[in-house]
């Protein structure tokens, strides 16, 4: 193509730059690789607080591979269809209101309006915003989040990119609870189809969902950016089904030196909500420095449990410190190790099958016979029984001898 129209905005963003995004878009439903929602933040931290229409953003690749860590060799190429994916993938934002109306509704968009393409492969990509998105990136003043762009760039898992923008949502409050299903559209282990509807889950056990994309997502978290991450599984009641996550949300005291570079203070943060105490203590400290008092952990004892928050979760954690307080243990410590080296759960009481009784074997009944078959039977025993008269009355038998008769001969 010729020449980029204006207006157009060449400015390149820093490791500092602020990614300003209204509330609603950490919850909104979308499918992007990895790289591709680094570009879509990347363009998004181009945006001039005083801006009121979106430019023509043009982005320069070679600065774009620093920033972001990435190879520019051929990234050209490759940005330019990562660009044009962008442009054709559907974003469904959940109660979004037209100018006028006062009921919510769904909006399906996308995140780019044009891609332009300079014909002799100058390095340079020039991307428009959707202009749906004028209320979530322009000039917002409330029911917002921000985080330094750096952050999100280092993080090499999309399920960590999108986990960490819903997470710096809710920092303000410290908590939040949410349901698997709600947490797999903001985390996007889903597939949508070209109108933005659910097609297909992925990870669709728990226990992969948990594994593969949750832990290792929170583990990245805490490790590369500014908060630090945390969850308690919410069971169903009566069953062992997990029904949804709470979160704590802290500051992360082990944050890289971008921390020294203070975020701007925003005109106005949530309503009539109060900010965190900035020097409260980080929840994963507190956390730590409770276990060290309950169990009499040494150091190194305490190293290793941190380890096991950040590989594990909290949520392993916390189910080991129940084990453990299940019955009394001569050392604590080395219980509480040896439940997570372990995974100890805690006993199951089952109660034993009633003793059924034994029926006594059923008696044979005797074959039938014929009616002339029991008369002889009849008269067999009547002989036998007046035999058995007789031999009480002290009868004479019938083969005895007359009384003298012996004498006679």
């Amino acid at each position: 193509m010729g020449k980029l129209p204006n207006p157009i905005h060449d400015g390149q963003p820093d490791r500092t730059t602020v990614v300003w995004q209204q509330n609603r878009l950490a919850e909104a439903r979308y499918e992007l690789t990895p790289r591709e929602q680094k570009l879509v933040l990347y363009v998004i931290s181009m945006i001039e607080p005083e801006d009121e229409f979106f430019k023509l953003h043009k982005i320069n690749v070679k600065h774009f591979a620093e920033i972001a860590g990435l190879d520019s060799n051929a990234l050209y190429k490759e940005l330019r269809e990562v660009a044009l994916q962008i442009k054709s993938k559907p974003l469904v934002i959940n109660g979004h209101i037209e100018p006028g109306d006062t009921n919510p509704t769904e909006l399906i968009t996308s995140w780019f309006a044009d891609v332009v393409i300079q014909a002799n492969g100058d390095g340079y990509i020039g991307v428009s915003i959707s202009e749906r998105l004028k209320p979530y990136l322009l000039q917002v003043k409330r029911e917002f989040f921000r985080y330094r762009l750096a952050y999100v760039l280092h993080l090499r898992s999309g399920y960590a990119i999108r986990l960490y923008q819903w997470a710096k949502r809710w920092q303000y409050a410290g908590k939040r609870r949410i349901s698997i299903d709600e947490l797999r559209v903001v985390m996007g282990t889903v597939e949508l189809t070209s109108k933005g509807n659910i097609s297909k889950t992925l990870l669709a056990l728990y226990k992969d969902f948990k594994k593969r994309a949750l832990l290792p997502a929170v583990t990245e978290i805490n490790q590369k950016t500014d908060i630090f991450v945390s969850f308690v599984e919410n069971k169903i009641k009566g069953a062992k089904a997990v029904e949804s996550l709470t979160f704590t949300i802290t500051e992360n005291a082990n944050a890289s030196e971008l921390e020294a570079v203070p975020i701007p203070r925003p005109p106005q943060l949530e309503l009539a909500l109060p900010e965190p105490n900035e020097h409260a203590q980080s929840g994963a400290d507190a956390f730590l420095h409770k276990l060290k008092d309950d169990f009499g952990l040494s150091a190194p004892q305490v190293k290793t449990i941190e380890q096991y928050i950040q590989t594990d979760g909290m949520a392993y954690v916390e189910e080991k410190i129940a084990v453990v307080n299940s019955e009394p243990r001569p050392n604590a410590a080395r219980a509480f190790l040896a439940a997570l080296k372990g995974d100890w759960k805690l006993p199951v009481k089952r109660k034993l099958p009633p003793k059924r009784r034994t029926q006594p074997p059923a008696q044979e009944l005797p074959p039938e016979m014929s009616a002339e078959e029991w008369e002889k039977k009849r008269e067999k025993t009547r002989v036998i029984f007046d035999e058995f008269k007789k031999s009480l009355r002290g009868g004479p038998r019938e083969d005895a001898a007359p009384v003298g008769e012996s004498a006679r001969e």
